[in-house]
């Protein structure tokens, strides 16, 4: 089971953070402009309603340094400003001002810029965080907010050495439902799926494999991960991913391999995935991998369920897999042209 690397063997990931960060409030029904300050500790009253009513939501985007020319590569932070702004309507929370979110990030950035990591699988990962800080009891929607923005080099999400992820599939929790918040980043997704990361840590899997929350059949996404499968091989390879239906995250590294998928000529379809064919050793589905901000693309060796079935996808990435975890890691670092609006670039 992968576990992060023992302390002083690596940056691990989202241990060490950098000198600064980026902060604004929202107070009397507008936003303050936002500030650049040292990184410390907050203070905010017993009674801040985040911590009794869990109004909080963030994003996960990541700068990278360059391999062609000494810049920084902040990734596809435009579509987190609005996957944050339409997590922030869902939580009853008030949206950012226009271009706010992308000029804190950048802003924080350009001035931690010396700490972002040159290790081949390293990178700055950048979270960008709002929570409910007015201090009250009553049960309604806060008036008072603070938007922060923190960052920390990383390594891999998965530990080094391991390439491949196990994955448990179990039917006593669901991660959403139709008319919950599946589809948008609020905090409590996140709590309310630790039950079942424990439970397949537990297994020796490194992450959960959800499925749906109705008939528990077919796959949805992985613990913070969505999910894809390659069914066919050589030219009948087709990529699968499930359809956004209310329930899964719209991952912005999803888009991503769709896009770089369709450059490659592959077949992309987004359908309902059932475990029961990912499970069979003689059916169509040749490769298995998760893939996210955080991880990338991570490709899956084991699923095993909480009925005993169990399937080794691979011993070792698939060839659809690799080449499109490769094509991720070359657009990502400035290698392989990326589509409009994906790279904001950062003197290095």
């Amino acid at each position: 089971m992968t576990q992060q690397p023992p302390a002083g063997t690596g940056l691990g990931f989202g241990a060490l953070f950098t000198k600064h960060v980026v902060s604004a409030r929202y107070v009397a029904g507008a936003w303050s402009g936002f500030e650049l300050r040292a990184f410390e500790d907050l203070r905010f009253s017993p009674a801040a309603m985040v911590m009794h009513y869990g109004q909080a939501i963030f994003e996960g985007l990541k700068a990278f340094r360059s391999t062609a020319a000494d810049e920084v590569l902040i990734f596809r932070a435009a579509d987190c400003a609005r996957r944050f702004d339409r997590s922030a309507t869902r939580m009853a929370m008030p949206p950012l001002p226009a271009g706010m979110f992308v000029d804190a990030v950048r802003t924080l950035v350009e001035a931690d810029a010396a700490e972002v990591p040159s290790a081949p699988g390293s990178s700055l990962y950048i979270r960008p965080v709002m929570v409910a800080d007015e201090p009250s009891l009553a049960v309604r929607p806060s008036i008072e907010f603070s938007f922060l923005v923190l960052a920390s080099p990383v390594d891999s999400f998965f530990a080094s050495g391991r390439s491949m992820i196990d994955a448990y599939a179990q039917r006593d929790h669901i991660r959403a439902a139709l008319g919950g918040t599946g589809d948008v980043k609020c905090a409590g997704n996140y709590a309310g799926a630790m039950a079942a990361k424990a439970d397949a840590q537990a297994h020796n899997c490194d992450e959960v494999l959800w499925l749906d929350a109705r008939e528990h059949r077919d796959v949805e996404e992985f613990g913070a991960m969505n999910c894809f499968v390659v069914r066919g091989e050589d030219d009948h390879a087709e990529l699968i991913t499930p359809g956004l239906g209310g329930t899964i995250l719209p991952g912005h590294t999803r888009a991503t391999v769709i896009t770089l998928a369709g450059r490659r000529g592959l077949t992309v379809r987004e359908e309902p995935i059932e475990l029961s064919q990912v499970l069979d050793p003689y059916g169509p589905v040749s490769e298995v991998f998760a893939c996210g901000t955080a991880a990338g693309v991570a490709p899956v060796h084991r699923i095993l369920t909480d009925t005993g079935e169990e399937r080794t996808i691979g011993d070792r990435p698939g060839p659809v897999t690799s080449l499109l975890a490769a094509d991720y890691v070359a657009v990502t670092h400035g290698e392989l042209e990326p589509e409009p609006d994906w790279i904001t670039k950062i003197a290095g």
